[in-house]
């Protein structure tokens, strides 16, 4: 559950929800149906996103499998990671749970491996690239901001500011 629905449910606790906490949920509820949509497209496209994005990340960086063992698998996974818990998030509609639950441990892993900036964000704008065109546009509407969150954090630019452009 999206954390600000949480939190506005713990704090009604004993009480009923204000008109306002009311309409929170509603506008919460009016997405769901397009987010599940968007969640069961994005699944149903993944493999080719994933094989599509790896490729093309090896393309432009052929030095990389001669530097990083298991290079190919290791992206893949990642990549796939990356995209799954963007499209959790997107259901949700939480960026910080993007944040909490994956972005945060993975940027400090990428940087302890020694990656730079500039290819940790060219792997996930490639990412999003791929994505853009598998994905119907309605569908990279709802997942573009995360798949953005996710180049700005895990390349360094910041977990606060791609956190507030993903709302």
């Amino acid at each position: 559950m999206n954390r600000q629905i949480e939190q506005m449910f713990a704090a009604a606790e004993g009480r009923y929800l204000s008109p306002s906490e009311q309409s929170s949920l509603r506008e919460f509820a009016q997405g769901i149906d397009a987010r599940l949509i968007a969640m069961t497209e994005i699944s149903s496209k993944e493999a080719v996103i994933i094989e599509r994005t790896v490729r093309e990340i090896f393309r432009a960086y052929p030095d990389l499998e001669k530097k990083y063992k298991n290079a190919k698998q290791t992206c893949m996974r990642d990549e796939t990671m990356v995209l799954r818990y963007a499209a959790l998030a997107m259901l949700k509609n939480d960026p910080q749970y993007l944040n909490d639950s994956l972005l945060t441990w993975m940027a400090t892993i990428l940087k302890g491996v020694g990656f730079a900036p500039h290819f940790i964000e060219d792997t996930y704008k490639t990412l999003a690239a791929e994505a853009a065109k598998e994905l119907n546009p309605a569908t990279m509407k709802l997942l573009q901001p995360f798949l953005t969150q996710c180049a700005q954090v895990l390349s360094g630019k910041g977990a606060d500011a791609a956190a507030q452009e993903a709302k």
